[in-house]
């Protein structure tokens, strides 16, 4: 166990490999720690999926398909692409291959195709397992202390003091020339060009920002930048939106309906409130009026969380090819 939680005893306890000391004192963690119980149950959860997962078979009439195209392929003659060239006058022939001898080669083929479609399907159903497996996101558990909520309103715009890296100099250069396109009235070049970084970089960016609020600090926190920081500044108060992939805890503060969705409050004064959008968690510490409040969940989308089937599989698609949310910043 480190830093409080199960950590890398996490997989082990869900496969039983723990001896008996252990797993009683990772179990009695369990009990009484919200995170790790239900990490544990997403681990056991995907070892049920891939214990219940069956071989994919083949429709029968699939190679016979398969080898039947040959017969459309139009034939090479008059093709000066595919024709082989004809011997000239002194080339030396191909010495004479028996009807025989073509027969067993096309034997040998056609077996050659037959293995490698029964291979190529079988491999398929391993590999949706897998990327199913590897596309169960981590729980995400907001901190709803009060000092946590106030620190981090205490430290918007440009801060030293900060967590993370601040990326908005590098994104939005002084000077640079931006188009507000799309973006909503009062929404200024700079901010439409941080608004549009955080949308390439496969974050949730809202659609416009509420009057009174500009972008004054852009920062990636944790040791990969797994965790986006938006600081909003300026007459109307202060926001930050903190955003991180994952699914949020069930059971997270009490669900209340703030501007057109349904969102869990963890406090009110100052506000703080969570919700899901597709695969991230949105994270919002605001001390602004409710109305302000409400104009800035309305400009995110709402999107919830789809833990069907398709949807993991493609979530473990974009972790093995890189594209998840949450590397490093692409200028």
């Amino acid at each position: 166990m480190t830093a409080g939680h199960l950590g890398s005893w996490l997989s082990a306890l869900a496969d039983g490999q723990l001896p008996p000391d252990q797993a009683e004192r990772a179990l009695s963690h369990v009990a009484v720690c919200g995170l790790c119980a239900a990490e544990l149950e997403a681990a056991r959860e995907a070892r049920r999926a891939l214990a219940a997962a069956q071989e994919v078979h083949a429709a029968p009439d699939l190679t016979a398909r398969l080898l039947a195209l040959s017969a459309t392929v139009p034939p090479t003659q008059g093709d000066p692409l595919r024709e082989r060239p004809q011997p000239g006058p002194w080339s030396a022939r191909a010495p004479w291959e028996g009807t025989l001898t073509g027969d067993l080669a096309a034997s040998a083929r056609r077996r050659r195709v037959r293995r490698a479609v029964g291979v190529g399907v079988g491999g398929l159903g391993a590999a949706a397992a897998a990327l199913f497996a590897v596309g169960n996101v981590p729980v995400v558990v907001p901190d709803p202390s009060p000092q946590h909520v106030l620190t981090l309103l205490a430290r918007t715009g440009p801060d030293a003091a900060a967590a993370g890296q601040d990326v908005l100099g590098s994104v939005v250069p002084p000077g640079a020339a931006a188009v507000a396109a799309g973006l909503g009235p009062g929404t200024d070049a700079r901010d439409a060009a941080a608004l549009d970084w955080v949308g390439r970089q496969g974050w949730v960016s809202p659609d416009a920002l509420p009057a009174g609020l500009d972008v004054t600090a852009l920062r990636l926190v944790g040791a990969r930048g797994e965790i986006l920081e938006l600081d909003l500044s300026g007459e109307a108060g202060h926001v930050v939106v903190r955003e991180q992939v994952g699914r949020l805890a069930p059971g997270t503060g009490t669900t209340q309906r703030l501007g057109g969705r349904e969102v869990a409050v963890l406090s009110s004064e100052p506000w703080h409130v969570a919700w899901q959008c597709d695969d991230v968690v949105v994270d919002v510490a605001a001390d602004v009026p409710q109305e302000v409040l409400e104009q800035v969940l309305t400009a995110f989308p709402g999107d919830g969380y789809d833990a069907g089937v398709l949807p993991r599989i493609a979530r473990g698609w974009s972790v093995v090819t890189g594209t998840a949310t949450g590397a490093q910043p692409q200028p």
